[in-house]
């Protein structure tokens, strides 16, 4: 759609590398996207893990904040425990695009790239009426290579290369926070940026990004 049309539909996709294949999922219905691999359907739910529960805020990172946000899926009943909750989901990347949809109804034009991260913690979690949910959470690509204990980065592997045997470096790494489900997430750092996408179509939680 132009601008100069009378409505503009918005839309979200969600493109989350998973080691079973990769799970496309957009908030509501279908869409046919191009993410860079050739145009792909993306459904409101996926067979193994299910829909999207929420998508919190996206943080950039300011001064010594990391980058970071959090995704909510809800599993499918059907699909085996094993298949989703699984110790292989770390550093698989996560995309989330702002889309516009067509004038056919089906196909997403214009995609603006919101959120680029990696799934840094996994938690399953219950929801009120027990079901299953899976909560990732996310990690800038930057921020993730500067903990990755390997090669010449600021890790504790390499620090111990200048100063053989201090292990002080380990202290300030690989250090995960919980909070209890429904509590205020405490920034992390000099600031973050917040608000909501108004309008219908967008996915509950999604905090505003700025882009110029």
């Amino acid at each position: 759609m132009a601008v100069t049309d009378l409505a503009i539909t918005l839309a979200f996709v969600l493109k989350f590398e998973a080691p079973g294949g990769d799970v496309n999922l957009c908030d509501g219905g279908f869409l046919d996207f191009d993410a860079g691999d050739g145009v792909e359907r993306y459904e409101a739910e996926h067979p193994v893990f299910g829909s999207i529960v929420s998508v919190g805020e996206a943080e950039a990172g300011f001064g010594d904040m990391a980058e970071g946000g959090e995704v909510v899926f809800a599993s499918n009943p059907a699909a085996d425990l094993a298949d989703w909750w699984r110790s292989d989901l770390f550093d698989s990347r996560l995309r989330i695009w702002m889309v516009e949809v067509a004038a056919d109804m089906k196909t997403a034009t214009n995609a603006r790239l919101l959120i680029d991260r990696l799934v840094d913690t996994a938690e399953r979690q219950q929801a009120e009426g027990g079901e299953d949910l899976l909560a990732l959470e996310l990690i800038g690509r930057a921020e993730k290579l500067f903990l990755t204990n390997e090669g010449n980065v600021c890790s504790s592997r390499f620090h111990q290369t200048v100063w053989p045997g201090e292990r002080g470096f380990d202290n300030c790494t690989d250090l995960v926070g919980y909070l209890a489900w429904g509590t205020a997430t405490p920034s992390r750092g000099g600031g973050s940026g917040g608000g909501s996408y108004g309008g219908s179509g967008g996915l509950p939680g999604l905090s505003r990004v700025v882009l110029q």
